[in-house]
Parts: structure tokens; C-alpha cells; sequence
């Protein structure tokens, strides 16, 4: 008779950290997890890097180009913090990466089981000079292009989105 107890409660003793993997398996699998969002999709952040980004002038002196590699985290509110460069091509490329990427608006946050949550995610920005004469560096500034001027071009261009 108390062979047979201890033989059972050894048996429950063995099963009770598996009964708890498998609830606590089955919580993870429960989850229901939504990535953060640009407002207005994947399309809109594309022409918001478009449009907002400036190839710094000493890069384009240089003819520097590249791709930066940004990290940074969509807070549960919705704006961006610790943008961070993960990998870099030269100094001035890297600065203008990340001004670019603290000045985006506030994202749709992400959730998890339908409460905003932080995520950590990041984005490349390719720096590529089109031609001599684009009308977003140096040589439009020589030529009296403004800011606005050159945004509003930018915008224009639907090649570029390959429109």
C-alpha cells in the first residue's frame, strides 16, 4: 500500500511541471500580437522618407552613398524613441537617417491581447544620388531651389515610386 502511494505521488509530482508547460503554452499561443503601423501604410512612410530626407551636403561633395540601417522603438503611444543607427555608411548620411526618422509622426502603436504595447523595429534608408543635378542637393540650392520647392518636386516624381 505505500508503494503504491509513493509510486503515485512521484507520478504527480512528474506531471504537474508538465500540466504547467502546457498551460502556460497554451497563454503564449493566446496571444494575439499586431505590429506597429505608419499611419496611412507602408506606401505613405516610403514617400514621408521620400519627401522629409535630405542628402546632407557634405555627402553628396563626397558622392557618398549607401543604406542605413535605423533601429528604433514605437512607444505604446505611438512616437518614436532611441532611434539609433545599426549600421552606418559615413557620419553625415547616418545624422540625417535618424533626423529623419525622430521627425516622423506618431505610429499606430502596436498590441498585444488588444493593449498598446513598445516594439523595437527598424528600417533601411537608401541614400542615392539620381544624377548631377537632382534636385535635392547642392547643386539645387546653386540654382535657387527652396526646401518647399524641392519637396513639392519630390512629390511629383512618381518614377521614384515607380509609378
Amino acid at each position: 500500500m505505500f508503494q503504491r502511494l509513493f509510486i503515485i505521488f512521484s507520478l504527480l509530482i512528474l506531471l504537474v511541471p508538465a500540466l504547467n508547460a502546457q498551460s502556460s503554452n497554451k497563454k503564449k499561443s493566446d496571444d494575439v500580437i499586431v505590429m506597429p503601423q505608419y499611419p496611412g501604410g507602408h506606401d505613405k512612410m516610403i514617400e514621408y522618407l521620400f519627401v522629409e530626407t535630405n542628402y546632407p551636403d557634405e555627402a553628396y561633395a563626397k558622392q557618398e552613398t549607401g543604406e542605413v540601417l535605423v533601429g528604433f522603438t514605437v512607444e505604446a503611444d505611438g512616437h518614436i524613441s532611441m532611434a539609433q543607427v545599426l549600421k552606418g555608411v559615413s557620419p553625415s548620411l547616418d545624422a540625417e537617417a535618424v533626423r529623419v526618422v525622430k521627425s516622423m509622426p506618431n505610429w499606430v502603436p502596436g498590441t498585444k491581447n488588444g493593449k498598446p504595447v513598445r516594439a523595437e523595429l527598424s528600417i533601411p534608408i537608401n541614400f542615392k544620388l539620381i544624377n548631377k543635378n537632382h534636385f535635392y542637393n547642392a547643386k539645387a540650392k546653386e540654382n535657387g531651389i527652396t526646401k518647399m520647392k524641392a519637396r513639392e518636386k519630390r512629390r511629383e516624381a512618381k518614377w521614384w515610386y515607380g509609378e
